[in-house]
């Protein structure tokens, strides 16, 4: 029976490699690395820097590793001084606190505290059960007033809903009364025009009757011509006749012979005399038929002027009804 060798075989203490240390037989101590050249004691250093999160060191640090780490020492070991002091301090506190809640005073102050908290919190409740308890009351209350505003407000929904057909029933009618108003419209233009024409012809006739009156006026101021005509005749017939009377009165005066002179004269002042009456019977005739002139062209006039006053009225009246249809129709819609 054969018994096997187990032969303890180092590995390469670079991390990472698991490649035997290199066996060869040499002066001093025997080699812990492999035989690749680059796992050496300082590489194998930066690199359990690196696995260790190290890797980011100055370069100075990895030339003089020692140096850089008794710096490093030094400082932590001020830090850990100053935390210790702080640790004392901090100690002797936690001490007192510790002793204060072992103080059997303290205890009983707290449980009197939490007493005296616990009666204001059981009269606060108290006061709160009470206010809701009212609250509640109040908010009975305000549902019943609720409901029965409701209730009101059914009763006037259903008001609302009556005015409403009511005011829609108005509605239909105006705008009936609207179709029936524009209808009405229609024919009082169509009447509108028609007293239109009619006082253009009535206009056209009291031109015509303002002619007619204007001619009047010539014939009247001709008549009055005449009548001054007449009047100058009838006055050079005066004055022939008193030339021959106060030639007949010469006569007789100057001798009685000449008798036959004068009974001529006397004729002839009897045919002035005779003539100055007729002349001042036409003057009167003249004088008749002018005023007869005048009056009757006056009461043209007047009979024109009113004819005028009664249609221009009658249309105004007309007018002022048509248009007053509109706003009454207008009035009863936004009653």
């Amino acid at each position: 029976m054969s018994t096997l060798e187990v032969t303890d075989v180092r590995t390469c203490r670079f991390p990472g490699c698991d490649e035997p240390v290199d066996a060869t037989p040499g002066v001093g101590r025997p080699s812990v690395y492999c035989t690749d050249p680059a796992h050496n004691k300082s590489a194998a250093w930066r690199a359990r820097n690196a696995e260790a999160g190290q890797g980011q060191r100055a370069a100075e640090d990895e030339k003089f590793p020692v140096d850089a780490a008794l710096q490093r020492g030094s400082m932590l070991k001020a830090q850990v001084t100053g935390m210790a002091e702080h640790f004392q301090q901090q100690l002797a506190l936690l001490v007192s606190e510790l002793h204060t809640i072992a103080d059997p005073d303290a205890v009983a102050a707290q449980i009197e505290a939490v007493k005296a908290g616990a009666a204001e919190q059981v009269a606060s409740a108290a006061a709160r059960a009470n206010r809701a308890e009212t609250a509640m009351r109040e908010a009975e209350a305000e549902r019943a007033e609720a409901d029965a505003a409701a209730e009101e407000s059914a009763a006037q929904v259903d008001d609302l809903r009556a005015a409403l057909e009511a005011l829609e029933q108005r509605a239909a009618t105006l705008e009936k009364n609207l179709v029936i108003a524009s209808e009405d419209t229609v024919r009082a233009a169509t009447e509108i025009a028609t007293l239109t024409e009619q006082v253009a012809a009535l206009s056209a006739e009291n031109t015509a009757m303002t002619a007619q009156l204007f001619e009047a006026r010539e014939v009247v101021t001709t008549t009055a011509a005449a009548k001054d005509e007449a009047l100058a005749t009838a006055r050079d017939a005066a004055v022939r006749a008193d030339a021959a009377t106060a030639r007949a009165d010469r006569a007789e005066a100057e001798a009685a012979s000449t008798r036959g002179h004068l009974d001529q004269v006397r004729t002839e002042r009897e045919n002035a005399r005779a003539e100055a009456l007729v002349l001042t019977g036409s003057l009167a005739t003249v004088i008749s038929e002018r005023d007869s002139a005048t009056a009757a062209a006056a009461r043209e006039r007047s009979n024109a002027e009113q004819r005028v006053t009664d249609v221009r009225d009658a249309l105004e009246q007309q007018l002022a009804l048509l248009r007053a249809e509109p706003e009454q129709l207008r009035t009863g819609e936004r009653e």
